[in-house]
């Protein structure tokens, strides 16, 4: 176990790498080569390297004692995995089975074809993926506040400084018990920002043919 918590960043690279390689030769075997048991046992492969992921985040924490950046990229990754993940996944399964039947001449469902929307229909769809991306940002921060706890110096915070001492603050033990955590939080609210201009801009500018 020593040795795999020694080279935990390169257990996780190559499980990110079986992870795609999986879905991708689980589609491929599925519809190409039309080896449907084939398939499932790729698919197996597949749920064995998700939980060996998160086995990876539980063993670093046993080592250490405490929750570091190593253990939120994990978490990220099983989250992503059960949201946005699926929506991925099934665009992946559409292109693939697009590409297979354009290769063997075959008819294309129309199904198959992605849907390309516009002005407030569009607007709708991009309202609803960032609703999706700020509820795992709180169900994810829920889970840190748990997990670490908040900072003593949070009920002394006035709220209405309460980001600018986040952002400001010099030892990264706010709002939550753990620098890593708090510098990975910054990122994120950073990012989930910046998400939601752009899809408020999709409101104001309706998106054209």
């Amino acid at each position: 176990m020593d040795f795999i918590l020694d080279y935990k960043w390169f257990f996780l690279i190559t499980a990110e790498v079986v992870f795609w390689v999986c879905a991708i030769a689980f589609l491929l075997l599925r519809y190409w080569f039309q080896l449907k048991k084939l398939s499932i046992f790729v698919f197996i492969i597949f749920i064995v390297n998700d939980l060996w992921i998160a086995l990876l985040a539980y063993f670093d924490y046993q080592r250490t004692g405490e929750f570091s950046i190593y253990q939120i990229i994990i978490v990220i990754i099983i989250v992503y995995a059960m949201t946005f993940g699926k929506s991925d996944f099934k665009k992946l399964d559409a292109f693939i089975k697009r590409w297979v039947a354009k290769k063997r001449g075959e008819p294309i469902d129309k199904s198959l074809q992605p849907v390309k929307l516009y002005g407030k229909a569009y607007a709708i769809q991009e309202w609803k993926q960032f609703a999706l991306h700020f509820v795992v940002f709180i169900i994810v921060h829920i889970g840190f506040a748990i997990g670490v706890g908040f900072s003593d110096s949070l009920q002394q915070i006035p709220l209405s400084d309460f980001f600018g001492v986040w952002f400001d603050d010099e030892s990264g033990n706010f709002p939550f018990n753990n620098e890593g955590i708090n510098k990975f939080s910054q990122v994120w609210l950073i990012i989930l920002a910046i998400d939601f201009v752009i899809t408020l801009s999709y409101t104001l500018f309706p998106k054209k043919k």
